[in-house]
């Protein structure tokens, strides 16, 4: 099912995410998870976070362990009391990991199982992401799609190896061996990417193998190009099912339309930024009030002790300074104890080597003829159930628009009405499965 979005930070961020069982497993081994922020300062703190996870075991293993981890990394980010949200990620994967690695111990049913994952946060400093596995992360800026994230695979360990000869590198590796999992690892270590600045108009995909494996980087870039989020997850599944679909499918696509604009919380950042320089060491004025209060509380003592005249007047001056000292003291001093210590980000520190690849998205004529063969292979397998009655006639003028825009060189609405073609066939056919049960 899709998710959307609807709140305060609907002007800034588009989001849209989608799991699907593919076209040859008999149950759903992906989870993911998006957890926008509900308020401002959660999102200053925090930030936006989104996780999607790649399960793997016997039976239902696999769907647990990937539950379990969006579960656990979720929570223990958010209640983390790490300043850094990259090492906020961290920590919280690694408890994912353990959680994961104890349950499997515990339960013969559940030995071996494990997950990927892959988390990102978006807050006021930029994108930081914490990746464990195959999954992957990407990027879309200005027609330059990268990923993000570094494939723990075998294929990607041998082939970004320096030290293996080239002959190995090219050699023919099996492409569904991962070196690194949250359960199975020993000794898990998690990558950190990141901060990444955020810019209007960038787009950031999460996914499973399921897409990776079956879509090129170079055609989700030109997907995502041509769609806002929502449309652009079901056209991905879409896409990769309708190459075979042998894996579980989950995309996450999240837009970035702009910074967030909140003057009340920036003054109130500000604010807190000037307790935080104000919380130095107690000044010397503060100092000499307590020494002030704590001789007159000893004089008091004292006095209380002896027996002479005027006694009480000197017992109410002694109380009086220690009165008056004690309150100068706590009030030179209330920045210090009085104020929640705020500790500012630190912006320049930075994680990982990334991005890993890099192409440059243009719309590729090979590309459209591929889907435009795809899409009349759609409605072909659609005309041949009699059940299904698509409106034809929308579809005709749909394929002659974009054969016309084809003969016109814009490929980019040439390929944009083949695949809307494709989605309202795939509806079609998935509601006519859904009334046949």
């Amino acid at each position: 099912m899709h998710e959307r979005n609807n709140n305060w930070w609907s002007d800034s961020l588009v989001f849209a995410a989608l799991s699907n069982i593919g076209m040859r497993r008999s149950n759903n081994q992906d989870s993911y998870c998006v957890l926008p922020a509900g308020t401002p300062r959660l999102w200053r703190a925090k930030g936006h976070v989104f996780i999607v996870a790649d399960g793997m075991g016997a039976h239902m293993a696999g769907e647990y362990a990937s539950k379990l981890a969006v579960d656990v990394v979720s929570q223990a980010y958010l209640r983390s009391s790490h300043d850094d949200a990259g090492e906020a990620l961290r920590a919280a994967i690694i408890e994912a990991h353990e959680t994961i690695r104890k349950r499997g111990e515990s339960d013969e049913q559940f030995h071996g199982m494990g997950t990927t994952c892959d988390a990102l946060a978006l807050n006021s400093l930029g994108a930081y992401i914490g990746h464990v596995g195959d999954s992957r992360v990407y990027r879309l800026r200005r027609h330059v799609y990268e990923q993000l994230t570094f494939d723990h695979s075998l294929v990607w360990e041998i082939q970004r190896n320096p030290a293996i000869h080239p002959r190995y590198r090219e050699s023919h590796l099996p492409k569904n061996v991962i070196t690194r999992s949250l359960g199975p690892t020993e000794n898990l270590k998690v990558d950190i990417e990141g901060p990444f600045d955020l810019r209007p108009g960038d787009v950031f995909l999460m996914c499973s193998d399921g897409l990776s494996g079956q879509v090129a980087d170079v055609e989700m870039g030109q997907i995502l190009e041509l769609f806002a989020p929502e449309e652009a997850t079901e056209t991905l599944v879409n896409l990769a099912n309708l190459r075979s679909g042998p894996d579980n499918i989950t995309v996450i696509v999240v837009a970035v339309k702009a910074t967030p604009e909140l003057p009340e919380l920036e003054k109130e950042c500000e604010k807190a930024d000037k307790v935080y320089q104000k919380r130095s060491p107690i000044s010397m004025t503060s100092w000499l009030c307590l020494v002030g209060a704590l001789t007159s509380l000893a004089f008091l003592a004292i006095l209380a002790c002896l027996s002479f005249d005027k006694r009480a007047l000197a017992l109410c001056l002694c109380a009086a300074l220690t009165l008056g000292f004690s309150v100068a003291f706590l009030t030179t001093a209330r920045e210090r104890f009085f104020k929640k210590r705020y500790k500012a980000p630190e912006p320049n520190k930075t994680f990982g080597k990334s991005p890993y690849t890099s192409v440059r998205i243009q719309p590729q004529e090979v590309f459209d003829q591929d889907i435009a063969k795809l899409c009349q292979s759609v409605c072909d397998a659609v005309h041949k159930i009699a059940e299904v009655e698509p409106d034809w006639n929308g579809v005709q003028n749909a394929r002659a628009m974009a054969q016309k825009a084809r003969q016109q060189n814009n490929l980019v609405e040439a390929l944009r009405l083949e695949f809307r073609v494709i989605n309202y066939m795939m509806r079609e056919l998935k509601n006519y499965k859904q009334a046949k049960k």
